[in-house]
């Protein structure tokens, strides 16, 4: 690492800059965050859904350790406060994934009230699940930043982490536009009646979803065209069994900003469901065009680039600007 550049009068870098540039020096950084302003750290814990209030008394009785080395493995980061909660942090960079740590730790937890398992990722991801008495987050390092207030940018601490952390990790944005094929009944139905879109256990949160209705959609029943006619903004994302879904009813309120009808349309579209864990995706009402957005066509190289062609894999994420794009074009053609 280059401390001082030529032609320059000091150090382009701040002290987190030290800690390197993979995930333990910013796992690091970011517990001396925590450990250092309290505001910090009771958004930080409110966002992972850890009722404790912003008080000297909690904060003083609250215990925050970096690598703890346990039987089942070393830990990122534990935040713990005596009788109350017990939290554990795991931090990703890059495109490291999470693989067995999803259940490693499950069994390190103090017995206290609240216990929550909670993955930071390079990439955006607001999902929730439950295990047992566990409660599981999966964020991005973006939602860490957006953490922060313009006021807060007033302490050289928190400036300088928010800079080592955007400059130093190069911080992917948030998958905009989720397209996903759209046939079964059971999943149109859900989709037009109940504002949900469901799928096997997946992570990652985009901003939006548009599902493209297949040709065999209509012979199962939507009167939508064969394409893309509507887009839904993801107002929220739960991983969980549907009989365990009214232990969220809060968060729930939360995704729907207060709208009790809402929250009332979602969960008469997870009733009855397959006792499994699913992924749900919570959605406002659709916006909705009358020209469709089809596919691709032909056989040539390259086609669908930034866009859909053939069989839209799992997970296929397009930029809100060529989405755009695509209904300007749709809808200017005679």
């Amino acid at each position: 690492m280059r401390i001082k550049q030529e032609g320059y009068k000091g150090t382009t870098r701040n002290l987190f800059d030290l800690l390197g540039t993979d995930e333990t020096g910013l796992s690091k950084a970011f517990s001396f965050l925590l450990a250092s302003e309290r505001s910090i750290l009771y958004r930080f814990l409110r966002a992972i859904g850890i009722a404790a209030n912003n008080t000297e008394s909690n904060f003083v009785s609250t215990s925050i350790e970096i690598e703890r080395v346990r039987h089942e493995g070393r830990t990122d980061i534990e935040i713990r406060q005596s009788g109350k909660f017990h939290v554990i942090v795991e931090c990703k960079v890059g495109k490291n994934r999470i693989s067995q740590q999803r259940t490693q730790y499950l069994n390190c937890f103090d017995d206290v009230p609240q216990k929550t398992l909670c993955f930071i990722t390079q990439e955006r991801d607001n999902n929730l699940e439950v295990s047992n008495d566990i409660c599981i987050h999966y964020k991005g390092w973006l939602d860490v930043i957006d953490l922060l207030e313009p006021k807060d940018f007033e302490s050289t601490l928190i400036k300088e982490f928010a800079s080592y952390a955007t400059r130093s990790f190069k911080m992917r944005d948030q998958k905009e536009v989720l397209i996903q094929d759209l046939a079964d009944p059971n999943e149109i139905q859900r989709y037009e009646n109940h504002n949900i879109y469901r799928r096997n256990k997946t992570f990652g949160s985009p901003l939006y979803f548009a599902p493209y209705f297949t040709r065999s959609a209509q012979k199962a029943g939507s009167t939508d065209q064969e394409g893309i006619t509507s887009l839904s903004k993801v107002l929220g994302v739960l991983t969980v069994k549907p009989e365990n879904v009214t232990s969220f009813e809060d968060a729930l309120l939360d995704f729907a900003d207060g709208d009790k009808e809402l929250v009332s349309k979602w969960l008469k579209g997870i009733e009855g469901d397959t006792p499994d864990f699913f992924t749900y995706y919570f959605l406002a009402d659709p916006v909705r065009w009358n020209k469709p957005l089809l596919k691709d066509g032909g056989r040539e190289v390259g086609r669908g680039k930034n866009w859909i062609a053939a069989m839209i894999p799992p997970n296929r994420c397009v930029t809100f600007e060529e989405f755009t794009k695509r209904i300007i074009l749709a809808t200017s053609k005679p």
